[in-house]
Formats: C-alpha cells, sequence, structure tokens
C-alpha cells in the first residue's frame, strides 16, 4: 500500500511531471519502494486515442502505481528486480488503488506486452538512476 501521497510538477516538455516528495510503497510481497524526490515521470503511457476511456484514465487511479512503475524500470533497483517484477507490481498497486481486475488487468498487459520498447530503450540510454 502506499504510504505517501504524490506531489508532481510540470515540467516544461509536455506530458513530464517532476516527483516532488518522496513516493513510498510498503507491503510484505514487494517490500517497500520508494521514488526519490526528482525522479521525473510521464505517468501511464495511455495512448491519446486511448485515454477518455474512464478505466485508463492517467489522472485516475493509475497515477501513483505508473510512478513506481517507471521508477523501476529506470532504477538500477528495478533492474535488479526485473521487467516482470515490475509489470505485476503495477497490477497489484492498481488493485490496491481500488481499480477493478479488468482494468488492473489492462494495464498489466499492455506493459507486459508492449512496455519491452520502454524496458530495453532505458536500459539503452544508460540512464538508469
Amino acid at each position: 500500500m502506499f504510504l505517501t501521497q504524490l506531489t508532481l510538477t510540470a515540467e516544461p516538455q509536455p506530458d513530464l511531471w517532476r516527483v516532488g516528495a518522496p513516493l513510498v510503497w510498503c507491503n510484505p510481497s514487494y517490500g517497500r519502494l520508494e521514488v526519490p524526490v526528482g525522479f521525473v515521470t510521464d505517468l501511464a503511457s495511455i495512448p491519446r486515442a486511448l485515454r477518455n476511456l474512464p478505466f485508463l484514465d492517467p489522472n485516475g487511479q493509475s497515477r501513483r502505481p505508473a510512478v513506481v512503475h517507471d521508477y523501476l524500470y529506470s532504477s538500477r533497483l528495478g533492474r535488479r528486480l526485473g521487467k516482470q517484477f515490475a509489470d505485476n507490481f503495477l497490477r497489484e498497486a492498481l488493485l490496491a488503488e481500488g481499480a477493478t481486475k479488468g482494468t488492473a488487468g489492462a494495464f498489466y498487459w499492455a506493459v507486459h506486452l508492449f512496455g519491452s520498447f520502454a524496458w530495453d530503450a532505458d536500459a539503452a540510454a544508460g540512464k538508469l538512476v
């Protein structure tokens, strides 16, 4: 479960946000995960054409889980834990935030099937935090 609220400030580049206070998750399955101040995220990477679907709202229940998921994809910690860990975390965190199993499953399958590009790009960029 999340122990802190999400604090974001907009970056000059559209659809990018900077974390303004540590975002902390803690539970027995995933332990303690903390996104540090200054981390930059694009929140849930939902194609614009699908953002009007209520269950895919990037400003809804997916915000905090998406930030941690982005952090896991682009951090040394996430690299040690692996892509499957990050994707599973996203699904569990969405459920903890009140998402339905269908919504959590849609997000999970999207990142599981199509997240490899972002996973590989983050590693290739050599900018792991």
